[in-house]
């Protein structure tokens, strides 16, 4: 993000040099013409013949004087007032030229300095997305109002694991560099964007002096807290300080590894973000959190043990609702108009019965459930009118998944049952992502294909199964009829990009991966992605020799530096610097499918990466 922020502002840089230049040159040659044409005229006036006349008349234009000269005797006479006069007058021209130019040059540069009028929320949100603070202090030279806003921006992340010593972890070192920070950092702030505190274990000595951390962050009005407590044992989970939720200048509060008191008083008016995690809490807690958090738009709870039941009719703002793993769970009523977004994922049967009747404009709705029935899914999407992205994962008890949605533009089906084939009528669905041992072939008979973009299909192969290949041709036959597809297909370390669509044959792997897209934008993007997550052995490109991607790929990995630029700063650093050595190697296959003059050329890319000590000496000699 920081390097292209620092593009942009390099080419407006550049944009403005470029037309102050240009008005520059055409000024340049106006007073040119403007002083050639001037210096005609008076050269002309200055060398006028005086001829001597005994009369002193003037004739045609020109001063004829009298004094003792002879006849036919021209003179060229200027007065010094004259010559003095001229002279101010065209320093006075010079000068009020050199201003008009300024004003017109300062009149084209200002509209397109817009990064200093960005609301000050905005550059608040810019600021946290950096992950190093370096960045935070180059970013603040862009302008005046971004240096006085980074004035009144503090961010203070204290992480426990950064503090390891000899395989173990030392409480007395954390506690001091804390202690130290705050005491160094904390007098002259007025107010706190975010605390955050990271812990690995909840030592004894670690409790009292955390609470004072958080009592002084509350105190300077801070707005973001993150409080992380990584213990699995309930009885030695932090219990957090009630002044924290009692607080009127917190927006975001994110809780792991806490427990609350008993009769606790919640009045989080501001509060916009509230996420539990690895947490015991009950029915009454949640309808305090829901009667002292009316402002709250997001609510997620993740791993969180004893909830019962969850109704939830008065947040009028709220907008998304994600529970994860939250065992105990018996129902889920949520009656609210305002709620996009909607997520309940489960691993193991536990039944809930979900009402989510009163909630008509959701746009998201995933869910990971081995307990739902067709029955209660389909009632539930007839209530959804404009559902745009839905999600089925591990759905295991749906015999029949039937869709029909014209707002319909995502949908995801993975791992639901091993021979559902479902029917879709969602005309504007613009990507689809399957997961199973076999592609349903009968919904893309029935579906309308002509907006797809992007196609993900991840099969689970047996070795002595034939089927699955003869489903994908049947696939592909039909997938074929739109034109510009690419193709990337990863099994075993091996990726293979084709920029069109091939014959596959059989692979060796129990698992393969397809992925069509179309645009060459998002193409780019998630093969940088894909060797970002997978690192694989060998990344084979088959495509003309003109391709974009071909362009990009080479330019990428074969122009690397050693130590790229991009993550100088960064402890989490991108794939190309984990490329010990590469290799290329090209492949002409001549025409393919009977297209004479159409030649593909494959180019393989071999890859070795470093190993993991490696990296470790390398980060070493570099600090």
């Amino acid at each position: 993000m920081f390097m292209k922020t620092r593009r942009l502002l390099f080419d407006n840089k550049l944009k403005r040099k470029l037309n102050a230049n240009k008005l520059l040159r055409i000024k340049r040659r106006k007073r040119k013409t403007e002083h050639s044409s001037r210096s005609g005229d008076s050269v002309a006036c200055s060398k006028k013949r005086v001829l001597q006349n005994v009369d002193g008349e003037v004739k045609d234009g020109q001063t004829l004087i009298t004094g003792p000269y002879k006849n036919g005797v021209s003179v060229i006479r200027e007065s010094k007032r004259t010559r003095s006069c001229i002279s101010r007058k065209g320093i006075k021209g010079r000068k009020k030229r050199k201003m008009e130019t300024t004003d017109e040059v300062d009149e084209i540069v200002e509209p397109l300095d817009q990064i200093s009028e960005l609301p000050e929320h905005i550059i608040h949100q810019i600021l946290s997305c950096l992950r190093c603070p370096k960045d935070v202090t180059r970013i603040t030279v862009w302008s005046k109002k971004w240096r006085s806003i980074f004035a009144s921006f503090f961010s203070f992340d204290f992480d426990q694991k950064k503090f390891k010593a000899s395989g173990r972890y030392n409480p007395d070192k954390f506690i001091t560099f804390v202690n130290s920070s705050l005491a160094e950092k904390l007098g002259p702030m007025h107010s706190i964007q975010k605390f955050k505190v990271s812990l690995f274990q909840a030592n004894f000595k670690l409790i009292p002096p955390m609470s004072n951390w958080i009592n002084a962050a509350l105190n300077k009005d801070v707005k973001e807290l993150e409080i992380h407590v990584e213990e699995n044992n309930v009885r030695r989970h932090y219990l957090l300080p009630n002044i924290v939720l009692t607080s009127k200048s917190l927006t975001s509060l994110k809780l792991y590894g806490c427990k609350f008191g008993s009769n606790v008083i919640i009045n989080l008016c501001n509060l916009k973000e509230l996420s539990i995690k690895n947490a015991h809490v009950n029915t009454d807690l949640i309808n305090n959190f829901i009667q002292g958090c009316p402002s709250v738009e997001d609510l997620r709870l993740v791993n969180c043990k004893g909830i019962g039941h969850l109704h939830i009719s008065t947040l009028d703002k709220l907008q998304r609702v994600h529970l994860h793993e939250c065992h105990g769970l018996v129902s889920i009523n949520i009656a609210l108009t305002s709620l996009v977004s909607f997520m309940y994922w489960l691993k193991t049967s536990w039944l809930c019965d979900i009402n989510l009747s009163g909630c008509e404009n959701l746009k998201y709705l995933s869910i990971k459930d081995p307990t739902l029935t067709d029955e209660v899914f389909q009632d539930m999407l007839k209530k959804f009118s404009y559902l745009e992205k839905l999600v089925l994962r591990e759905c295991t008890r749906l015999e029949q998944i039937t869709i029909l949605s014209k707002t319909l533009t995502e949908l995801s089906i993975i791992r639901c049952k091993k021979n559902i084939d479902p029917l879709i009528n969602a005309p504007n669905l613009t990507a689809f992502e399957f997961s199973g041992e076999r592609i349903p072939f009968i919904p893309f008979m029935l579906l309308n294909i002509s907006n797809l973009h992007v196609v993900k299909l991840h099969l689970h192969l047996r070795r002595k199964e034939s089927y699955p290949f003869r489903d994908l041709e049947r696939f592909l036959r039909i997938i074929v009829k739109i034109g510009g597809w690419k193709s990337i297909v990863s099994s075993h370390k091996n990726i293979t990009i084709h920029e069109e669509l091939p014959k596959f044959e059989r692979v060796s792997s129990k698992k393969l991966k397809l992925e069509l897209i179309k645009s060459p934008m998002k193409l780019k993007d998630f093969v940088d992605n894909l060797l970002r997550m997978s690192r694989p052995n060998m990344l084979s490109l088959v495509s003309s020799s003109d391709s974009e991607l071909l362009n990009f790929l080479k330019e990428k990995i074969m122009s690397r530096e050693r130590n790229p630029k991009c993550c100088t700063y960064y402890s989490r650093k991108c794939w190309l610097y984990h490329i010990k050595d590469v290799t290329m190697v090209i492949l002409f296959e001549g025409a393919e499918n009977g297209d004479e003059g159409h030649d593909l050329q494959q180019i393989m890319f071999k890859f070795n990466w470093k190993s993991s000590a490696s990296e470790r000496l390398e980060l070493v000699d570099s600090s």
